[in-house]
């Protein structure tokens, strides 16, 4: 599926691949229960992605086009860094992930949680 997503310059063309297949080897490979994964403007899933889900994901295809290859991942590490460094988890606590969780709750019309930013 491909679809254009409004981001910051302005829209861009995004690719969205569901992969069955992808499910056991990305539980080993990424984080264990995962769903999905975004890489600049293409998510890749096991199975096709809820209304709040695909806003969680487009949200890191925004963070992807704002900060650049290079920036995207040095930040996104440094996040995660600075979350365990602190006693939090890495995953939960990046900031990324936070803001990526509030704009799937806020597509759901879901109020915030405490960890949700």
């Amino acid at each position: 599926m491909v679809g254009i997503v409004s981001t910051v310059p302005g829209p861009v063309l995004v690719h969205l691949y569901v992969r069955p297949r992808l499910r056991t080897a990305g539980s080993r490979l990424l984080v264990r229960g995962w769903l999905a994964i975004t890489i600049g403007t293409t998510i890749v899933s096991w199975r096709r992605l809820a209304p709040g889900e695909l806003a969680h994901e487009l949200t890191h295809v925004r963070q992807w086009r704002r900060y650049g290859r290079v920036g995207y991942v040095v930040r996104y590490a440094a996040s995660s860094m600075r979350a365990w460094s602190r006693g939090m988890d890495w995953y939960r606590d990046n900031t990324f992930e936070r803001a990526a969780r509030r704009a799937a709750l806020e597509e759901m019309g879901s109020p915030r949680g405490p960890n949700d930013g």
